[in-house]
């Protein structure tokens, strides 16, 4: 099975108040630890440019064992599993200095630059490695919305959130979901699982509502909505599990 090991040190900028790593900055390393991998297979920024298209997230699902702190080495260990017609998935188990931290899986699509479009996996001539073992036990179904959301913050979309491919980065939804969370409540609960799935692009200029919804039995979710259309449209979901006693600010 192919798989690749990435060292990460966490750096004071990564941190919260608590010295605790933010959740997206930690997405942030293990995208960085895909990204490298990719590159190692033959699969890519590079390889997909050159075809006119590109890889993005459309969902994963993130288990915490314990949060990474400023100044923990941390090892995260990624490599593929499955694969589908338009799917590829791609796993991740973090390690730090007391052991294990965190569990990750995620699913990937290659969209066409110009169209924007689904490209079939089995058509690119990519050489995706044979099936790996999933790093999470239970399969994850993309999130659906709930109800009684309720408006926590909202923005326009700055020229920062941009990524290589000009639209917004994934951990950029996941940070402006954990603004909305801590916007709600007035503080942000230690969350002990985070699932996330996207929906559609967003690029700069865009405006955007995040809506918090914690009237449910199965963690806080939130919900990311372009404006400017009616009645505006959803671009992102996340749920977040907490644990029982809230973390300290």
């Amino acid at each position: 099975m192919p798989y690749r090991v990435d060292r990460f040190t966490v750096k004071t900028y990564d941190c919260r108040p608590n010295g605790q790593i933010k959740l997206n900055a930690l997405m942030q390393y293990m995208q960085e630890a895909a990204a490298r991998h990719a590159e190692q297979l033959g699969f890519g920024f590079a390889d997909l440019n050159a075809r006119d298209c590109f890889w993005v997230l459309v969902n994963s699902c993130l288990e915490l064992t314990r949060t990474p702190k400023w100044r923990e080495d941390i090892t995260i260990r990624t490599w593929p599993s499955t694969s589908t017609r338009i799917i590829a998935s791609r796993e991740f188990i973090g390690k730090g200095p007391q052991g294990e931290s965190f569990r990750a899986t995620s699913d990937w699509m290659i969209l066409d630059r110009h169209s924007g479009r689904p490209k079939n996996l089995s058509r690119l001539d990519l050489d995706l490695p044979p099936a790996g073992p999933k790093a999470l036990p239970e399969e994850s179904n993309r999130l659906q919305p709930v109800k009684d959301y309720e408006k926590a913050c909202s923005l326009r979309v700055p020229f920062s959130a941009l990524d290589f491919n000009g639209h917004v980065n994934n951990t950029e939804y996941v940070r402006w979901a954990l603004d909305g969370m801590y916007r709600k409540l007035g503080r942000l609960p230690e969350i002990r699982a985070l699932q996330a799935t996207y929906l559609a692009e967003v690029f700069e200029g865009d405006d955007i509502e995040v809506l918090v919804s914690t009237d449910t039995d199965t963690g806080i979710h939130t919900l990311t909505r372009r404006l400017g259309d009616s009645p505006g449209t959803d671009v992102f979901l996340m749920k977040a599990d907490c644990r029982t006693s809230p973390e300290a600010e």
